[in-house]
């Protein structure tokens, strides 16, 4: 069972959100909240282990932003989604630079939130063709401030441990494929995250872009 998270100021798309979770198999909504510092004090509280803050980016005395901050900072296992009606390039890509572990747009269908909670309960990361795009044209477009951190210092198997996480596959998959174990694998992961200063997973497959490490098809 993934337990959520959920804070959202706005009544109406809130309860229709958790209604629409509550259809998911092994999704329950264990945390309901009005704002983010609202969605901190329960967590603070509960006696329920949160897999992922479902959270949106617009809300009163504590926004997105900062709840994301707080969340990393209080609560490192939480794994974050977050919601927004902004689609703007600039705007995808500084989610995931705060350590957003995935950004959905508030019109995604149904079966895009159920993959990307999924996605992010099993592999740290969701990215659709849309945010993959925006990485890679913000990439082109930008020129990005310590783009080449550490890339000198990665081994060869932690390149290839970096390629099978952009790939999607879990910790489980990449041992299996490399012939390692699983808690190895954590360790090339945690290596390659001191290394690039990443902030997740999702930071890691943002630097592989960054740095070309592998080509995107993007349809």
């Amino acid at each position: 069972m993934i337990h959520i998270a959920f804070a959202e100021d706005q009544v109406l798309f809130r309860k229709g959100m958790i209604s629409l979770l509550e259809t998911f198999e092994n999704i329950e909504v264990s945390i309901e909240a009005e704002n983010g510092q609202d969605l901190l004090d329960k967590i603070a509280t509960s006696n329920q282990k949160i897999d992922i803050a479902l959270i949106d980016i617009n809300m009163p005395k504590l926004n997105g932003i900062e709840t994301l901050d707080q969340l990393r900072r209080r609560f490192p296992s939480i794994k974050t989604i977050v919601l927004t009606v902004h689609e703007e390039d600039k705007f995808i890509h500084k989610l995931i630079e705060e350590g957003a572990n995935a950004y959905l747009a508030k019109n995604a269908t149904p079966n895009e939130v159920k993959k990307a909670i999924e996605g992010v309960y099993a592999n740290d990361y969701y990215f659709n063709e849309k945010t993959i795009a925006v990485m890679v044209n913000y990439n082109k477009t930008k020129k990005q401030k310590g783009t080449q951190q550490g890339i000198e210092e990665i081994t060869k198997r932690e390149k290839e441990v970096l390629s099978l996480i952009c790939k999607e596959y879990t910790s489980q998959e990449i041992g299996e494929k490399l012939f390692i174990s699983e808690s190895t694998v954590n360790g090339h992961r945690n290596n390659l995250l001191a290394k690039t200063q990443a902030r997740n997973t999702a930071g890691l497959v943002l630097f592989a872009i960054r740095n070309n490490f592998f080509d995107i098809d993007l349809g």
